[in-house]
């Protein structure tokens, strides 16, 4: 298979957060929608999921009323195995939902602390919704996760392969 084959049937992700652990295996990819935003949707943070074939084992939509949590060893990873009220969740670290316009960028950068706070407990002793993460498996695997934000997935399913590209700003950006 050469370059530009390998290429076409290569499938790209860019979520707004990434958490990967101490190997650099992905735990966790979220896609952010913010209101007023026309793309993304539920489907494409599923299709990752899908696309990863077992590689990814959590994705997570937030959008601005809910926080939905799919898992690949669910039996239906089109369904979610848990669902959260995103105000709930995210206000402790900064989200004010109202009628102002909140970005995809902001949402997940929100999540992030959240998501930092459920692993090493920076900012509370019990953390929104800790329970239901532990319930789905998934803290466990945010202990010794990290975050990587600028992160480029790119995932054949057929090689089994996974790339992440990460985004350093350079010199020349400043």
């Amino acid at each position: 298979m050469n370059a530009e084959q390998l290429e076409k049937t290569v499938y790209r992700i860019k979520p707004e957060v990434v958490i990967l652990d101490d190997d650099d295996r992905i735990i966790l990819l979220v896609k952010a929608k913010g209101n007023r935003e026309i793309y993304g949707n539920v489907s494409e943070a599923i299709s990752w999921l899908k696309a990863g074939n077992g590689a990814i084992p959590f994705v997570m939509f937030i959008d601005i009323e809910n926080i939905q949590i799919f898992k690949w060893e669910s039996g239906n990873s089109s369904e979610p195995v848990c669902i959260l009220n995103t105000a709930e969740v995210l206000s402790p670290y900064g989200l004010e939902v109202s009628d102002k316009w909140i970005s995809g960028d902001y949402l997940g950068s929100t999540a992030q602390s959240w998501l930092n706070d459920l692993g090493y407990h920076w900012k509370s002793p019990t953390p929104p919704a800790e329970e239901q993460i532990a319930a789905i498996g998934l803290l466990s695997l945010l202990k010794n996760g990290t975050a990587q934000p600028e992160v480029e997935i790119r995932i054949d399913s057929k090689l089994r392969y996974i790339v992440l590209k990460y985004f350093f700003a350079s010199p020349d950006d400043f």
